[in-house]
């Protein structure tokens, strides 16, 4: 285990991903029930960025991965996740435009 991280910032990151995983799930739940391809582009993009925040966690504490490595691997997820949690919003926009 990593010593040089504080208490709560593992505290945070057990919040974040607690809490991504939920936004995940009722995104998710939505697309299944709407079937709008926004809804599931949502739910993959936030998925993407709790998944990047428990790996890297978990990768910095139980495998001593270096924490700038970790760090470097959370944030392209991050911003991955942003891309697709965007390119839905772009969809859903686009998908407004057409049905009306």
């Amino acid at each position: 285990m990593n010593g040089d991280i504080p208490l709560i910032v593992i505290g945070f990151k057990t919040v974040t991903v607690l809490l991504g995983g939920l936004i995940t799930y009722f995104a998710v739940r939505a697309a299944l029930k709407t079937r709008a391809t926004g809804l599931t582009y949502l739910a993959v993009g936030f998925g993407t960025i709790t998944v990047g925040s428990l790996v890297a966690g978990v990768a910095d504490q139980l495998f001593d991965l270096p924490t700038d490595v970790a760090l470097i691997f959370e944030n392209a997820l991050t911003a991955v996740g942003f891309v697709i949690i965007a390119y839905s919003l772009y969809v859903t926009s686009r998908s407004a435009l057409v049905t009306r």
